[in-house]
């Protein structure tokens, strides 16, 4: 069976261990073992929203702790974890295609090597902060009189090269850096008198 990945709090300090641990800090772990627990099949896509959503609401980084206390480490989170054999395989290419339509793609995913994002006339959100994006994960996108949106989290760098006629595209500053940094995702394609960009968007919110 996979074996969880591990995570220390920040600072190494336990879970519980008062208003030391800056917020951010605990919310952006508590959605690593949120993810990770949809990801291994040990929460439904139902609890890791509800999760989420109380989360939000969370004041102090000892309610976000107690959202994932039976999360926090690999040994009970495969205590508590029905044996489903090895998680489902990354696929080798998918799709999203948006024509004359909004179309989005949020919440908890995996997202195959190969991205295909068509936009016609359309209005496209492709939400990654709470995907499970496998290494090396190419994006291609082809837009048309379109507005196509790739939200990432902080950290995630993003190598970007989609070329304009008549468009804006754009990278997020924060989103650059080098191409051999993981989590990393490649961004490349097309924009035909449409807007196509890539932004930094806080996780748990």
């Amino acid at each position: 069976m996979a074996r969880m990945p591990e995570y220390s709090t920040p600072r190494s300090l336990p879970i519980g261990s008062g208003t030391d641990v800056p917020l951010h800090d605990s919310r952006e772990r508590a959605v690593r073992l949120l993810t990770d627990g949809f990801a291994y099949d040990v929460i439904t896509v139902e609890e890791f929203e509800w999760r989420l959503g109380q989360m939000s609401h969370a004041e102090s980084a000892q309610e976000i702790d107690a959202l994932v206390a039976d999360l926090a480490t690999s040994s009970a989170l495969l205590s508590t974890a029905p044996v489903r054999g090895m998680p489902a395989p990354v696929p080798s290419e998918g799709r999203i295609m948006g024509i004359m339509s909004e179309t989005r793609r949020v919440g908890p995913w995996r997202v195959p090597q190969t991205l295909r994002v068509k936009a016609i006339m359309s209005d496209v959100k492709v939400d990654l902060r709470y995907a499970i994006v496998p290494p090396g994960c190419t994006i291609d996108v082809s837009a048309i009189m379109s507005n196509v949106a790739f939200i990432v989290p902080p950290g995630m760098i993003v190598d970007f090269d989609v070329s304009s006629v008549m468009a804006a595209t754009g990278n997020d500053v924060r989103a650059e850096g080098s191409g051999y940094v993981l989590p990393h995702v490649r961004i490349r394609g097309s924009a035909f008198m449409a807007e196509v960009r890539a932004k930094v968007r806080e996780v748990g919110r």
